[in-house]
């Protein structure tokens, strides 16, 4: 298992590009929550069964300034992220989709205080080491699945 920790570093974004959002909603009306990124990451990892090798994850700098919460790389493409409040997930998810664009889709699964972001199609330079069905993901963990594009 690895050690949660917070990284600050920047998150390269591409610009100029128009999300458009696709999305399939949880069964219900309330997505569901963890008690801390271990939590969210352990849950993750039964599914996808994470690399022990993941890298650091990336450092995000909000325009604000503010918190980015506590994330963890489950494959050298797929990061765990866990929040203290709705507001800094809300801010990062937007971070994190901005990068979707021309170059490709940023797959997420979410929940009320945690995402998965699937950066593969957008991140440079890096080839994933797995496929990650964020569907499924989704469906197992009763998150909602969205695609920005």
């Amino acid at each position: 298992m690895r050690q949660s920790t917070k990284r600050r570093a920047a998150l390269t974004m591409i610009m100029g590009a128009t999300p458009v959002l696709v999305a399939c909603g949880s069964s219900g009306n309330e997505l569901p929550s963890f008690d801390s990124l271990d939590d969210t990451y352990q849950a993750v990892d039964r599914i996808v069964d994470c690399s022990d090798e993941a890298p650091e994850p990336p450092t995000k700098f909000l325009e604000s300034g503010g918190p980015t919460g506590d994330s963890v790389m489950c494959t050298n493409t797929v990061e765990v992220l866990w929040f203290e409040s709705e507001d800094t997930r809300n801010d990062v998810y937007e971070l994190l989709a901005s990068a979707a664009g021309s170059g490709g889709s940023v797959y997420f699964v979410e929940g009320k205080n945690w995402l998965v972001a699937d950066v593969s199609e957008v991140q440079v330079g890096s080839t994933p080491e797995k496929n990650v069905d964020m569907e499924n993901l989704a469906e197992q963990l009763n998150g909602k699945y969205t695609v920005e594009q």
